[in-house]
Protein backbone atom coordinates (compact mmCIF):
# COMPACT_ATOMS: atom_id res chain seq x y z
CA UNK A 1 0.00 0.00 0.00
CA UNK A 2 1.06 3.31 -0.68
CA UNK A 3 2.34 5.76 2.26
CA UNK A 4 -0.88 6.77 3.65
CA UNK A 5 0.80 10.12 4.62
CA UNK A 6 1.77 10.83 0.98
CA UNK A 7 -1.80 10.19 -0.32
CA UNK A 8 -3.51 12.98 2.03
CA UNK A 9 -0.43 15.01 1.33
CA UNK A 10 0.18 15.49 4.95
CA UNK A 11 3.04 15.53 7.15
CA UNK A 12 3.61 12.28 9.76
CA UNK A 13 3.49 15.01 12.69
CA UNK A 14 -0.05 16.60 11.42
CA UNK A 15 -2.62 16.31 13.86
CA UNK A 16 -6.18 14.89 13.77
CA UNK A 17 -7.58 17.92 13.03
CA UNK A 18 -5.44 18.51 9.68
CA UNK A 19 -6.03 14.69 8.71
CA UNK A 20 -9.24 15.55 8.68
CA UNK A 21 -9.12 18.44 6.77
CA UNK A 22 -6.83 16.81 4.08
CA UNK A 23 -8.73 14.15 3.76
CA UNK A 24 -12.50 15.67 3.10
CA UNK A 25 -10.73 18.46 0.45
CA UNK A 26 -9.24 15.64 -1.39
CA UNK A 27 -12.64 13.31 -0.75
CA UNK A 28 -14.94 15.93 -2.37
CA UNK A 29 -12.38 16.59 -5.06
CA UNK A 30 -12.05 13.05 -6.07
CA UNK A 31 -15.58 11.40 -5.55
CA UNK A 32 -16.71 9.28 -8.21
CA UNK A 33 -20.18 10.91 -8.34
CA UNK A 34 -18.35 14.33 -9.24
CA UNK A 35 -16.61 12.90 -12.07
CA UNK A 36 -13.13 12.12 -9.95
CA UNK A 37 -11.06 9.37 -9.90
CA UNK A 38 -12.15 5.95 -8.41
CA UNK A 39 -8.96 5.01 -8.00
CA UNK A 40 -7.75 7.58 -6.75
CA UNK A 41 -10.83 8.07 -4.49
CA UNK A 42 -10.52 4.79 -2.94
CA UNK A 43 -6.80 5.51 -1.95
CA UNK A 44 -7.33 8.57 -0.10
CA UNK A 45 -10.54 6.62 1.81
CA UNK A 46 -8.01 3.93 2.68
CA UNK A 47 -5.57 6.36 4.10
CA UNK A 48 -7.88 8.30 6.07
CA UNK A 49 -9.45 5.32 7.51
CA UNK A 50 -5.75 4.00 8.45
CA UNK A 51 -4.85 7.44 10.37
CA UNK A 52 -8.34 7.96 12.03
CA UNK A 53 -7.67 4.46 13.91
CA UNK A 54 -5.32 4.33 16.63
CA UNK A 55 -4.35 0.53 16.10
CA UNK A 56 -3.47 1.25 12.18
CA UNK A 57 -2.12 4.16 12.58
CA UNK A 58 0.61 2.39 15.23
CA UNK A 59 0.90 0.08 13.37
CA UNK A 60 1.96 2.02 10.10
CA UNK A 61 4.26 3.69 11.96
CA UNK A 62 6.07 0.76 13.48
CA UNK A 63 6.12 -0.43 9.79
CA UNK A 64 8.51 1.92 8.03
CA UNK A 65 7.60 0.23 5.28
CA UNK A 66 4.03 -0.20 4.61
CA UNK A 67 3.85 -3.36 3.92
CA UNK A 68 0.49 -4.40 5.98
CA UNK A 69 -2.80 -6.49 4.87
CA UNK A 70 -4.88 -4.34 1.98
CA UNK A 71 -8.51 -6.30 2.57
CA UNK A 72 -9.28 -4.46 5.70
CA UNK A 73 -9.85 -1.47 3.19
CA UNK A 74 -12.33 -3.74 1.16
CA UNK A 75 -14.10 -4.45 4.47
CA UNK A 76 -14.02 -0.96 5.64
CA UNK A 77 -16.00 0.22 2.36
CA UNK A 78 -18.51 -3.13 2.30
CA UNK A 79 -19.12 -2.79 6.25
CA UNK A 80 -19.52 1.07 5.99
CA UNK A 81 -17.01 2.42 8.53
CA UNK A 82 -18.39 5.38 10.43
CA UNK A 83 -14.43 6.89 9.79
CA UNK A 84 -15.81 6.95 5.91
CA UNK A 85 -19.47 6.80 5.23
CA UNK A 86 -20.85 8.06 8.50
CA UNK A 87 -19.21 11.56 8.27
CA UNK A 88 -18.53 11.77 4.43
CA UNK A 89 -22.43 11.41 4.04
CA UNK A 90 -23.43 13.31 6.62
CA UNK A 91 -21.16 16.56 5.53
CA UNK A 92 -21.42 15.99 1.39
CA UNK A 93 -24.76 13.98 0.68
CA UNK A 94 -22.99 11.14 -1.11
CA UNK A 95 -23.27 7.22 -0.28
CA UNK A 96 -21.81 4.61 -1.38
CA UNK A 97 -24.28 2.93 -3.27
CA UNK A 98 -24.06 4.03 -7.24
CA UNK A 99 -27.93 5.36 -8.44
CA UNK A 100 -29.20 3.78 -11.62
CA UNK A 101 -29.26 5.19 -15.08
CA UNK A 102 -31.73 5.15 -17.10
CA UNK A 103 -31.51 5.43 -20.98
CA UNK A 104 -32.93 4.13 -24.51
CA UNK A 105 -32.21 1.98 -26.88
CA UNK A 106 -33.65 1.75 -30.97
CA UNK A 107 -33.67 -1.42 -32.24
CA UNK A 108 -35.57 -2.33 -35.58
CA UNK A 109 -38.65 -4.90 -35.60
CA UNK A 110 -36.10 -7.42 -37.21
CA UNK A 111 -34.35 -7.32 -33.73
CA UNK A 112 -37.44 -7.23 -32.09
CA UNK A 113 -38.37 -10.91 -33.68
CA UNK A 114 -35.30 -12.54 -33.99
CA UNK A 115 -32.84 -10.76 -31.08
CA UNK A 116 -29.08 -9.85 -31.69
CA UNK A 117 -26.69 -8.09 -30.31
CA UNK A 118 -26.95 -3.95 -30.24
CA UNK A 119 -23.89 -1.93 -29.07
CA UNK A 120 -25.20 1.69 -27.60
CA UNK A 121 -23.32 4.24 -25.75
CA UNK A 122 -24.09 5.39 -22.55
CA UNK A 123 -22.29 8.62 -21.21
CA UNK A 124 -18.54 7.75 -21.70
CA UNK A 125 -19.18 3.30 -21.88
CA UNK A 126 -19.88 1.49 -24.82
CA UNK A 127 -21.90 -1.25 -24.08
CA UNK A 128 -23.24 -4.59 -25.85
CA UNK A 129 -26.55 -5.13 -24.98
CA UNK A 130 -28.21 -8.69 -25.73
CA UNK A 131 -32.10 -8.73 -27.15
CA UNK A 132 -33.91 -11.21 -26.77
CA UNK A 133 -36.27 -12.59 -29.66
CA UNK A 134 -39.90 -11.26 -28.70
CA UNK A 135 -38.79 -8.20 -27.58
CA UNK A 136 -41.53 -5.49 -27.38
CA UNK A 137 -41.77 -1.87 -27.66
CA UNK A 138 -41.12 -0.27 -24.49
CA UNK A 139 -40.07 -2.99 -22.48
CA UNK A 140 -37.49 -2.22 -20.19
CA UNK A 141 -34.03 -3.81 -19.06
CA UNK A 142 -32.24 -4.10 -16.08
CA UNK A 143 -28.26 -4.75 -16.61
CA UNK A 144 -26.94 -5.21 -12.85
CA UNK A 145 -23.59 -3.23 -12.05
CA UNK A 146 -23.64 -0.78 -15.35
CA UNK A 147 -25.37 1.98 -14.24
CA UNK A 148 -23.49 4.51 -11.52
CA UNK A 149 -20.40 3.64 -9.88
CA UNK A 150 -20.41 2.92 -6.21
CA UNK A 151 -17.55 2.90 -3.81
CA UNK A 152 -17.26 -1.01 -4.69
CA UNK A 153 -18.14 -2.88 -7.81
CA UNK A 154 -21.23 -4.44 -5.34
CA UNK A 155 -22.43 -1.15 -5.33
CA UNK A 156 -22.63 -0.19 -8.55
CA UNK A 157 -26.20 0.84 -9.67
CA UNK A 158 -28.09 -0.89 -12.59
CA UNK A 159 -28.49 0.54 -16.37
CA UNK A 160 -32.10 0.54 -17.09
CA UNK A 161 -32.86 0.28 -21.04
CA UNK A 162 -36.24 1.18 -22.45
CA UNK A 163 -36.81 -0.49 -25.74
CA UNK A 164 -38.35 1.69 -29.04
CA UNK A 165 -38.78 -0.39 -31.92
CA UNK A 166 -38.65 1.66 -34.84
CA UNK A 167 -41.57 1.28 -37.38
CA UNK A 168 -41.21 -1.29 -39.70
CA UNK A 169 -42.34 -0.71 -43.86
CA UNK A 170 -43.93 -4.10 -44.56
CA UNK A 171 -44.97 -4.72 -40.85
CA UNK A 172 -46.79 -3.65 -37.41
CA UNK A 173 -46.66 -5.06 -34.68
CA UNK A 174 -49.92 -4.38 -31.92
CA UNK A 175 -51.56 -6.13 -29.13
CA UNK A 176 -53.15 -8.65 -31.09
CA UNK A 177 -49.62 -9.58 -32.49
CA UNK A 178 -47.90 -9.57 -35.74
CA UNK A 179 -49.31 -7.82 -38.33
CA UNK A 180 -49.09 -7.23 -42.68
CA UNK A 181 -51.79 -5.39 -45.21
CA UNK A 182 -52.17 -7.45 -48.76
CA UNK A 183 -53.29 -5.31 -50.78
CA UNK A 184 -55.77 -7.19 -53.73
CA UNK A 185 -58.05 -5.78 -56.67
CA UNK A 186 -61.40 -6.61 -57.01
CA UNK A 187 -61.09 -9.82 -59.07
CA UNK A 188 -58.83 -11.23 -56.72
CA UNK A 189 -61.43 -10.53 -54.03
CA UNK A 190 -64.16 -11.77 -56.08
CA UNK A 191 -62.66 -15.10 -57.04
CA UNK A 192 -60.24 -15.52 -54.01
CA UNK A 193 -56.43 -16.19 -53.78
CA UNK A 194 -53.09 -18.29 -52.89
CA UNK A 195 -50.43 -15.78 -51.26
CA UNK A 196 -46.98 -15.79 -49.48
CA UNK A 197 -45.23 -13.54 -47.65
CA UNK A 198 -41.62 -13.70 -46.15
CA UNK A 199 -41.66 -13.00 -42.05
CA UNK A 200 -38.11 -12.00 -41.63
CA UNK A 201 -36.69 -15.65 -41.45
CA UNK A 202 -39.36 -18.14 -42.67
CA UNK A 203 -41.81 -17.64 -45.49
CA UNK A 204 -45.87 -17.99 -44.60
CA UNK A 205 -48.61 -19.09 -46.71
CA UNK A 206 -52.15 -17.98 -46.81
CA UNK A 207 -55.32 -18.42 -48.48
CA UNK A 208 -58.14 -15.42 -49.37
CA UNK A 209 -60.90 -16.92 -49.21
CA UNK A 210 -63.79 -16.03 -52.50
CA UNK A 211 -65.63 -12.62 -51.70
CA UNK A 212 -63.40 -11.06 -49.45
CA UNK A 213 -64.33 -8.18 -48.13
CA UNK A 214 -62.51 -5.47 -47.40
CA UNK A 215 -60.73 -4.74 -43.60
CA UNK A 216 -60.99 -8.62 -43.72
CA UNK A 217 -58.34 -10.02 -41.33
CA UNK A 218 -56.96 -13.25 -41.72
CA UNK A 219 -55.47 -14.90 -39.06
CA UNK A 220 -52.63 -17.70 -39.12
CA UNK A 221 -51.73 -19.57 -35.78
CA UNK A 222 -48.67 -19.77 -34.07
CA UNK A 223 -46.34 -17.79 -37.01
CA UNK A 224 -46.55 -14.43 -35.25
CA UNK A 225 -44.42 -12.79 -33.09
CA UNK A 226 -42.42 -14.89 -30.40
CA UNK A 227 -43.20 -15.12 -26.80
CA UNK A 228 -40.13 -13.07 -24.86
CA UNK A 229 -39.87 -15.70 -22.23
CA UNK A 230 -39.85 -18.67 -24.80
CA UNK A 231 -39.05 -17.89 -28.32
CA UNK A 232 -40.02 -21.22 -29.98
CA UNK A 233 -44.01 -20.49 -29.07
CA UNK A 234 -45.28 -18.07 -31.39
CA UNK A 235 -48.35 -15.62 -31.44
CA UNK A 236 -50.64 -15.41 -34.36
CA UNK A 237 -49.88 -13.47 -37.41
CA UNK A 238 -52.42 -11.54 -39.12
CA UNK A 239 -52.98 -10.57 -42.89
CA UNK A 240 -55.08 -7.65 -43.51
CA UNK A 241 -56.71 -7.59 -46.22
CA UNK A 242 -57.42 -4.17 -48.44
CA UNK A 243 -59.76 -4.29 -51.48
CA UNK A 244 -58.74 -1.73 -54.40
CA UNK A 245 -61.29 -1.48 -56.34
CA UNK A 246 -60.83 -0.55 -60.41
CA UNK A 247 -60.46 3.48 -61.39
CA UNK A 248 -62.36 2.98 -64.38
CA UNK A 249 -63.38 -0.09 -66.68
CA UNK A 250 -63.88 -0.42 -70.07
CA UNK A 251 -66.81 -1.15 -71.99
CA UNK A 252 -66.56 -5.12 -72.19
CA UNK A 253 -65.65 -4.65 -68.14
CA UNK A 254 -69.02 -2.75 -67.88
CA UNK A 255 -71.26 -4.94 -69.91
CA UNK A 256 -69.76 -8.05 -67.73
CA UNK A 257 -70.42 -5.91 -64.37
CA UNK A 258 -73.93 -5.31 -65.38
CA UNK A 259 -75.08 -8.84 -66.31
CA UNK A 260 -73.29 -9.91 -62.72
CA UNK A 261 -76.11 -7.22 -61.42
CA UNK A 262 -78.65 -8.23 -63.11
CA UNK A 263 -78.19 -11.85 -62.09
CA UNK A 264 -77.97 -10.79 -58.66
CA UNK A 265 -81.22 -9.17 -59.02
CA UNK A 266 -83.01 -11.78 -59.95
CA UNK A 267 -81.99 -14.36 -57.03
Amino acid sequence: MKDPYQILGISKDASDAEIKKAYRKLAKEYHPDRGGDESRFKDIAEAYDVLTDPKKKAKLNSNPFGNFDESFFEDFIRNGGPGFSGMFNQRYGFSGKGGDVTAQVYITLEEAYLGGRREIRVGQKVISVDIKPGTKPGQKMRLKGLGQRGLTEEQNGDLILEVLVQDDPNFYLDQKGLHTIKRVNLYEALLGSKGEVQVFDKTISYTIPKCVRNGTMLRIKGKGFPNYHNPSICGDFFVNILVDLPTQLTEEQEELVKKMKDLNDGI
